[in-house]
């Protein structure tokens, strides 16, 4: 980006015109010389790295010239125009510019500028969520590059390679890129990129669970920050040092690293230091500066920050007492998580068709042209061996992944459907009915002037009985549903049958499907709420319908016609499957009965 400060705006003016006379006077002597291309085109090239707003703006001016000249000008304007949008964070959305600049320097074969399309292709592919495409083309512009010299393009496709693998997971692949990317900072003297690289090094150790490795790279590069006079680097290796310490729970040390990171902040970099912020204030007790910094995020933090700052204001809120600004923070939680789901849920879509895991091939030495047939078959066969394998670790990969996600939604299903009943259960109205008593006796206890505080009380109070008249309402309609279902004739039939001296117990699939029915329109929901927690074989669901009917465990026992011990493991274990918790037979009970 161009000149930023208090002077921008004259800074940018002056850089401006500054620009357009020298192309004016570049494009003077362009007539004159004899250059391989418009010196328009070498001038842009120059503006692309130190202002590549300015290098668009030029580019998009020369645009109608080029219909003119010859293919090889074209090709380079095209590259030009790929890396100046690269240069100025223009997202890349479409392979439709790069790629025949890629194909005309390969067949032309041209040394000079082919590392730099294979770049500029992996860059648009990242853009556009092709993981293994982008890594290919970064393989091809690191073997394009010649082996000797200083080239720095060769520590950016080391960077990019390295985030590409930190994406999809592949925390150990990425730190070898990123240590390579540092060979070559050293290589070129460049402080500024060693620091991101060292930044990007303790990340992955972060994410491989080695904090003590994260914070030596992390103070290495808070030091080059330092001898650098870069303030907006050392803020940034201050954030990154106070939310490594508070997750070493070095609290102190945390505190004093947040303190340099929060001074002259940015706007775009202010989601992430509040959040540091605000979850260590919070985790320390210091509840009004944690406050602050979560109500900061509500107005500069991201649609993730803003969830969790309200989910944690509601918490604070519920701890003081304050049940009113309790429900308004979680209301406003609410419409953000709604905001968030939509997100991750196209986010995920869009990484199952695009991302998987992408193992480097190997490179095939030269040699190996000139081995006879037999060794060659073996290579074919091993390459087979080799796709089959990744294609199932993939496939089982993908398995693993659609399980565990299922499990989680299974979890959460519950205990939400969980937490739903008990707010319609006599516990939840005798606890309330409490609550609002309390409440009577401090309102009784409050002097009679201060009206604020016999305000909220009140509004308590009145939240309470909504609530309570609620739950008694809901608990008036289970307990009518279990006399009209105690009353069916499906259910008098399997009662007068367990009493039945020849002992004939027997179930008959028509009597199941009445008992279906009758629980459907006796117990409306049931069914599907059973449903969207589990697959339920019909043995399984034959004793949840019993359950839920109130038969005992041995009534259970005998109409299923399975022993007693049976019917005691299914319910332990279906409550372990579904909670992913340890849980006795009753508990499983009591969750049915609550549905």
């Amino acid at each position: 980006m161009c000149p930023v400060g208090k002077n921008a705006t004259f800074a940018d003016m002056k850089a401006t015109i500054q620009s357009l006379l020298l192309i004016c006077v570049l494009l003077c002597f362009c007539h004159c010389g004899h250059k391989p291309y418009p010196q328009s085109l070498m001038t842009a090239d120059s503006l692309a790295s130190a202002c590549p707003d300015s290098a668009v703006s030029l580019l998009k001016s020369i645009a109608g010239t080029m219909q003119d000249e010859p293919e090889a000008t074209r090709m380079y304007y095209r590259l030009l125009c790929i890396k100046a949008n690269d240069k100025a964070y223009i997202e890349h959305t479409s392979d439709s510019l790069i790629l025949p600049v890629l194909y005309y320097y390969l067949e032309k074969d041209d040394e000079r500028h082919l590392p730099e399309a294979y770049y500029y292709a992996g860059r648009v592919y990242r853009d556009l969520g092709d993981a293994p495409q982008a890594l290919e083309y970064f393989e091809k512009a690191l073997e394009a590059l010649p082996e000797e010299g200083k080239y720095p393009l060769k520590g950016k496709i080391y960077s990019q390679m390295g985030t590409l693998f930190g994406y999809q997971n592949m925390y150990a692949e990425a730190l070898e890129m990123y240590r390579k990317g540092r060979e070559c900072d050293h290589i070129l003297k460049d402080s500024v990129g060693l620091i991101f690289t060292l930044r990007d090094i303790a990340n992955m150790y972060r994410e491989l669970g080695r904090q003590d490795s994260a914070l030596v790279y992390l103070k290495e590069a808070n030091h080059l920050s330092l001898q650098l006079h870069r303030t907006d680097l050392f803020n940034m290796m201050q954030s990154q040092l106070a939310s490594l310490y508070r997750d070493l729970q070095e609290y102190d040390s945390a505190r004093i690293a947040l303190q340099n990171a929060l001074r002259d902040i940015e706007r775009p970099n202010r989601s992430g230091i509040y959040s540091i912020a605000a979850e260590l204030y919070h985790k320390i007790g210091m509840i009004d500066s944690a406050t602050y910094y979560y109500k900061a995020l509500i107005d500069f933090g991201t649609i993730y920050a803003k969830e969790a700052a309200h989910r944690s204001l509601a918490e604070i809120a519920m701890a003081a007492g304050n049940s009113r600004l309790a429900m308004q923070h979680i209301q406003a939680y609410l419409r953000c998580n709604d905001s968030v789901q939509k997100i991750t849920y196209t986010e995920s879509l869009h990484q199952m068709h695009l991302l998987y895991n992408y193992q480097l091939r190997e490179k095939e030495n030269n040699r190996l042209k000139d081995e006879n047939q037999k060794k060659a078959d073996y290579i074919l066969y091993g390459l087979m061996v080799f796709i089959v394998s990744i294609a199932l670790f993939f496939a089982y990969h993908q398995y693993n992944k659609r399980k565990n996600q299922q499990l989680k939604y299974q979890l959460q299903r519950a205990e939400q459907i969980k937490e739903e009943n008990y707010r319609k259960s006599r516990q939840f109205i005798e606890e309330n009915k409490m609550r609002i008593q309390k409440l009577e006796e401090e309102l009784n206890h409050v002097n009679v002037a201060n009206e604020i505080l016999r305000k909220e009380i009140q509004d308590q109070k009145e939240l309470l009985h909504q609530e309570t008249r609620r739950a008694e309402i809901e608990q008036g309609k289970r307990e009518q549903a279990q006399k009209a279902l105690s009353g069916s004739d499906i259910y008098r039939l399997l009662k007068t049958r367990l009493l039945d001296p020849q002992g004939r117990i027997f179930v008959t699939t028509e009597e199941w499907q009445i008992m279906e029915d009758t629980l459907k329109e006796t117990c409306p929901g049931f069914f599907e709420k059973l449903s969207e927690i589990y697959t339920f074989n019909e043995f399984q669901l034959h004793v949840c319908m019993l359950i839920k009917a109130h038969f005992s465990p041995s009534e259970i026992a005998k109409l299923t016609e399975r022993p007693k011990e049976t019917i005691a493991s299914t319910r332990r274990r279906l409550y372990a499957r579904i909670f992913q918790e340890k849980g006795k037979p009753e508990d499983w009970d009591n969750f049915i009965i609550s549905l």
